[in-house]
C-alpha cells in the first residue's frame, strides 16, 4: 500500500501557495495515508474544467458564500466524507462562507433523487454532487439501459433547475459482497468479491459524464482499484485502524476522513490548473 502522501501534500502546498484565491491555510495535521493514482481520470477528476462555477465561487468573484449540495446514499447520509471535505475547504478558504448540505438516505439508488428537489437556499448553489451507484451495483437485476436513461434525465433536470451550478458525479467506489468467489490476495477463504454489476454502473456513470460534460471523480481508482475494499478492512502496516468496516462497503471514521481528503486534494489540483489557465479572468 502506498504511503507517500506527506511529500506530495507538501509539494502541492508549495505550488498552491503561489495561486491567489487558492492560497494554503493552516490545516490540521495528519499522518501519511495512501494516495493511489487514478488510471482513468488525470489527477482523479475527468472533465475537471466543468467545475469552473465552484472555482469562481471559491475565488470570491461571486460573493462570499459557497453552496454545495450533495445527494446520495448512506455514504452521504453518514456526513463523514462531506464533513472531511468541508473542514478542509474552510481551512483553505477562511474568508469564504462555505456550506455543504448532504442530503442522503441509507439504502437508496438514483431513483430516490426525484424525491428530493433542490433545497431553497439563501444563496445560489455552486456545486451539485451526485453520490449514487453502490446499491445499484449490488442489484443483479439492474437494467443498465434504464439506469443510463435515468442518469441522463436527472442531469438534465438538475441543469434546468440550477443552470449556474457545476455538476460532479462521484463514481461508485469499490465495494464487495462476502458470498464467495473472490480472488483478493490475503483472502484465504476467497470470500470477498466485487459485484459484476458495480463495474457496469461505474462505466455508465463515467461515459454519461463524458458525453454530457459533467465532472466525474474516480473514487474507485483513488481507493486503490481492484480489491481495495478488502485491503482497507485490514489494519495498517504500523497497526493503524482499518479504513473500511467489515462489510467491505462503508468506511470507518478514519477512512471517511481519508476519502474526503483525497477528494479535496483533487479538487484543489483542478482549481489550481483552472486558475493558471486564466479561469479567474
Amino acid at each position: 500500500m502506498i504511503r507517500g502522501l506527506v511529500l506530495a501534500s507538501v509539494l502541492s502546498a508549495i505550488a498552491l501557495a503561489a495561486v491567489p484565491g487558492f492560497a494554503v491555510a493552516q490545516e490540521r495535521p495528519w499522518t501519511p495515508l495512501p494516495s493511489p493514482p487514478s488510471r482513468s481520470c488525470p489527477d482523479g477528476l475527468c472533465q475537471a474544467e466543468e467545475l469552473a462555477p465552484l472555482f469562481r465561487a471559491l475565488d470570491g468573484r461571486w460573493g462570499g458564500v459557497v453552496r454545495i449540495v450533495q445527494f446520495g446514499d448512506s455514504h452521504t447520509a453518514g456526513r463523514l466524507i462531506t464533513g472531511s471535505l468541508e473542514t478542509r475547504l474552510k481551512a483553505r478558504f477562511p474568508r469564504r462562507d462555505i456550506r455543504i448540505e448532504p442530503i442522503g438516505v441509507v439504502g437508496v439508488t438514483l431513483t430516490d433523487l426525484r424525491n428530493h428537489p433542490l433545497p431553497v437556499l439563501d444563496a445560489p448553489i455552486d456545486l451539485i454532487v451526485l453520490e449514487y451507484g453502490v446499491n445499484e451495483g449490488f442489484d443483479d437485476t439492474l437494467d443498465p439501459a434504464a439506469y443510463e436513461r435515468l442518469l441522463r434525465s436527472e442531469i438534465a433536470r438538475l441543469r434546468a433547475e440550477a443552470p449556474r451550478a457545476a455538476l460532479l458525479i462521484l463514481g461508485a467506489p469499490e465495494a464487495q459482497r462476502g458470498e464467495g468467489g473472490g480472488s483478493c490476495p490475503g483472502d484465504a477463504e476467497a470470500r470477498w468479491r466485487s459485484p459484476a454489476m458495480l463495474a457496469v454502473v461505474r462505466d455508465i456513470q463515467q461515459r454519461v459524464a463524458a458525453s454530457l460534460n459533467v465532472a466525474y471523480w474516480d473514487w474507485r481508482g483513488r481507493m486503490g482499484g481492484d480489491c481495495s475494499a478488502f485491503r482497507l478492512t485490514l489494519p495498517g502496516a504500523n497497526g493503524e485502524d482499518p479504513m473500511m468496516r467489515g462489510d467491505h462497503v462503508h468506511f470507518t471514521q478514519a477512512g471517511a476522513d481519508w476519502i474526503g481528503s483525497l477528494l479535496y486534494d483533487d479538487l484543489m489540483t483542478a482549481g489550481r490548473d483552472w486558475y493558471r489557465r486564466g479561469g479567474a479572468n
